[in-house]
C-alpha cells in the first residue's frame, strides 16, 4: 500500500512538472498560473524533503560494508560530474572556473547514488 502511494506521488509530481514547464515556457497568462507554479515549487520541496528523510532512514538499515560502497560511488560520481562540467564549460566558453559547478555535481551524484534507497526493501549488496 505504501509503495503504491509513493508511485502515485511521483507520477503526480511528474505530470505536474510537465504542466509547469509548459506554463513557464509558453508564458501562459491565466489568473491561476502564478498560484499553480508556486504550489508546484512547494510540492517539489516537500517531496524532496520526504525523499531525503526516507533515504536517511533507510541508510540506517544498511550494513557498514554496503554503506562504504555507496559512499565511494557517491564521491567518484560527484568528482566525475564536476570534472565533466568544468571541462565542458572550458571548451564552450573558454573560462576555467573550478568552484562554480561543485554544488550541482554533488546534488546530481547524491540523487543517482542514494536515490535507490527511496524504494529500498531489503539489503542492497
Amino acid at each position: 500500500m505504501r509503495d503504491n502511494i509513493k508511485k502515485i506521488l511521483y507520477i503526480i509530481l511528474l505530470i505536474w512538472t510537465v504542466i509547469a514547464l509548459f506554463i513557464v515556457y509558453k508564458k501562459v497568462e491565466f489568473p491561476f498560473v502564478y498560484e499553480f507554479v508556486v504550489s508546484y515549487v512547494i510540492c517539489l520541496l516537500l517531496v524532496g524533503l520526504y525523499s531525503l528523510i526516507t533515504i536517511l532512514l533507510n541508510m540506517r538499515k544498511l550494513n557498514w560494508r554496503t554503506m562504504r560502497k555507496i559512499l565511494i560511488k557517491f564521491i567518484i560520481i560527484s568528482f566525475a560530474f564536476w570534472a565533466c562540467n568544468v571541462l565542458f564549460t572550458y571548451l564552450t566558453k573558454g573560462e576555467l572556473i573550478l568552484v562554480n559547478k561543485i554544488l550541482s555535481s554533488i546534488i546530481a551524484s547524491f540523487g543517482l547514488t542514494f536515490g535507490e534507497l527511496i524504494f529500498f526493501k531489503k539489503d542492497i549488496a
